[in-house]
């Protein structure tokens, strides 16, 4: 009887056991209030490992800023060394020439060690682009990378929404089914008796039994949701399995908000989403690195700043100006030149490789704009339908309790069939489950539009979950 409505909810409870995969319950805050949906929203964005792990990408994007910024400042280069050398003297008076040949036989008496190195300071001048436009690109990536993490964010808020709505429909399920369970046991009992005096017959018996299993059934099920929806809130919370759960409120209930007009909910997401965002950055980003790649055809202008020194000890330092020792002296330059590398096209096929990357991110950001309106569209209208199902379950109930009230009436006095009030109680059962039904439904709706619109999870957001008792008492 109630077996279809909770078929619906399996895939939402089932997140409770899916969630054990992106946290592990180590290090978790302990709650020490009963959870609200807020509460509970903001506790799984600030411990969830989740975004821990997306946000590293940010730290990428960040030292690629850094090694962007690092290549406009100037390269050293530093070499230091030592070995063998040749002791000479200079000819009196010349300052050119050796009295040894270079050539001539060499014994020991004729080595010693040379300390040497060279000193190099190359400073890039102008490179058409090369650096400034790998830095807009790190810059934009950057800004791309922390709108990716706004989008796990949200999507582990909606995760932690839908699991907060299914335990409290699970909960509101059970306490109801309990409930009923008593009651028709009751009304079973009596009416196995009744079969004793001929007021009722094994039918009745049998009609009441069928609507007991039913009953059961969902008992089942709503027992087991709500420990699937604990498990989950428990691993997105990061919290250890000995942790109390204490959640706010009685049991599942539609919010009290209302969705807003439609066209201004898509003008809003528009606005918001960072799914756009992220792709816009990342289509500026690739744009740039195209520039840097095109300017390879260009040379880069630098300056360079060099000293070479060497140290033999019983070699004579050459004054000359004309004739330099390698192996004794100190020589210092300054020099401003150009390095050009031709690679014959490669540079621009390397530009037109990026720029077919930032065509595909904007494609994508132009199907997501036509996209996000039927998103929007599509959690609206859930809202609406469940607002309109509520009514309708509300009636209904109405109706089959009077339905209830007058069948077992009837069948007090002995006007009426007995099992009328088995009827009335499956009709009034299968209405409170979609009552239940619709409150959740209802309530992750509105969390899916707050997502739609790129509002969940921000605290000052009005469609999801709203305002809440903060002193609500847990169950």
């Amino acid at each position: 009887m109630t077996h279809r409505f909770f078929g619906k909810r399996a895939r939402v409870l089932a997140y409770g056991v899916v969630a054990f995969a992106l946290a592990q319950p180590v290090g978790a805050e302990p709650v020490n209030e009963p959870l609200t949906r807020r509460r509970a929203i903001a506790l799984a964005l600030a411990q969830s490992p989740r975004i821990d792990s997306v946000a590293a990408g940010e730290l990428v994007a960040r030292a690629h800023v850094g090694q962007a910024r690092a290549a406009r400042g100037p390269s050293i280069t530093a070499a230091i060394a030592t070995g063998p050398s040749l002791r000479a003297t200079l000819v009196p008076g010349t300052g050119a020439a050796s009295t040894e040949n270079i050539y001539g036989d060499v014994g020991l008496d004729d080595l010693s060690i040379v300390i040497g190195g060279r000193f190099e300071i190359a400073q890039p001048l102008y490179t058409f682009g090369k650096i400034a436009e790998r830095e807009q690109a790190a810059k934009h990536e950057l800004r791309a990378r922390g709108s990716e993490t706004e989008m796990a964010r949200a999507e582990l808020a909606l995760r932690v929404a839908e699991i907060y709505e299914s335990l409290l429909f699970a909960r509101a399920a059970q306490a109801f089914f309990e409930e009923t369970q008593h009651w028709v046991t009751q009304m079973l009992d009596d009416t196995r008796q009744e079969v004793q005096t001929g007021s009722s017959t094994a039918q009745d018996v049998a009609r009441l039994e069928a609507a007991l299993a039913g009953i059961r059934l969902g008992l089942h099920q709503a027992s087991a949701g709500k420990r699937q929806a604990e498990a989950g809130l428990r691993a997105y919370l990061v919290l250890p399995q000995s942790e109390p759960l204490a959640v706010a409120g009685d049991g599942v209930e539609p919010l009290p908000i209302e969705a807003g007009d439609e066209h201004a909910l898509v003008v809003l997401a528009l606005a918001r989403r960072p799914e756009l965002r992220a792709l816009r950055e990342g289509n500026a980003a690739y744009e740039a690195l195209a520039r840097a790649e095109a300017a390879g055809d260009w040379p880069d202008f630098f300056a360079l700043a060099f000293a070479s020194a060497a140290y033999t000890p019983g070699r004579d330092v050459a004054d000359s100006r004309y004739v330099q020792d390698p192996l004794n002296g100190f020589y210092p330059g300054v020099l401003f030149g150009a390095r050009w590398q031709l690679t014959w096209g490669m540079a621009s096929e390397r530009a037109a490789e990026q720029r077919a990357s930032a065509k595909q991110l904007s494609a994508l950001e132009e199907f997501a704009r036509s996209g996000i309106p039927a998103e929007v569209t599509r959690a609206y209208e859930d809202v609406q339908r469940a607002k309109a199902d509520l009514v309708e379950a509300g009636r209904g109930m109405s109706s089959a309790k009077a339905w209830l009230v007058g069948a077992e009436a009837d069948a007090a006095v002995g006007i009426g069939p007995s099992s009328d009030i088995a009827d009335a109680a499956r009709a009034y059962v299968e209405l409170r489950v979609a009552s239940f039904d619709a409150a959740f439904r209802h309530n992750v709706a509105l969390a899916a539009l707050a997502r739609a619109t790129g509002t969940l999870g921000d605290p000052n957001s009005s469609t999801y979950p709203g305002k809440e008792e903060s002193d609500a008492s847990p169950r």
